[in-house]
């Protein structure tokens, strides 16, 4: 049984965003919208000469199924090494707090996830430290490029600058499960 470790492990594209993607990426396909989880096939936007999109699986399957990728140990890692970037487009992403109560974070825009592609097609989420709005619910979240860098994410050289900024505020919900007392 393949071992996964729960940080930013679901996230959801809804509607309107679905067709601002479709629209401004010229994409063809259906794109999910229910809510992702590992092992589940997302939307994921890469570059070769120009930005294009594809339906890829969320995981690497190693030893155990890898979800998420440190960025402070990104460019030292071996593993890491031959992957190709890439950005998952997002309306929301998930993380749980300490007392294991769902949380969702998002924007007034769609999140481009930081990525990273492996030669299996699957991918991964690139993970930094949280942000100010994060971090009373967990500790890592989500790398976050904005759409005026998505060009800069997929230059071999302006991307690394990317890798150490802090993500912008994010507004979030958390789903309050009832409790029994007896």
């Amino acid at each position: 049984m393949n071992k996964v470790i729960i940080m930013c492990s679901q996230m959801k594209l809804n509607e309107k965003d679905i067709l601002y993607l479709k629209n401004n990426f010229n994409i063809h396909f259906d794109i999910p919208f229910q809510t992702i989880k590992p092992s589940e096939f997302a939307l994921v936007l890469y570059k070769e000469k120009e930005i294009r999109s594809k339906l890829l699986r969320f995981g690497w399957n190693e030893k155990h199924l890898i979800i998420n990728a440190r960025q402070e140990t990104l460019l030292d890692k071996k593993l890491f090494k031959h992957a190709k970037r890439c950005l998952i487009p997002v309306s929301t992403f998930y993380e749980w707090n300490p007392t294991k109560n769902k949380v969702s974070f998002y924007s007034d825009h769609i999140l481009y996830l930081a990525g990273l592609i492996n030669n299996k097609n699957e991918f991964l989420i690139i993970t930094t430290n949280a942000n100010d709005s994060v971090k009373k619910v967990h500790n890592r979240m989500p790398l976050i490029i904005e759409e005026s860098d998505i060009e800069n994410w997929f230059d071999d050289h302006l991307f690394k600058d990317l890798l150490h900024k802090i993500p912008g505020s994010l507004m979030h919900d958390q789903k309050l499960e009832q409790l029994s007392l007896f």
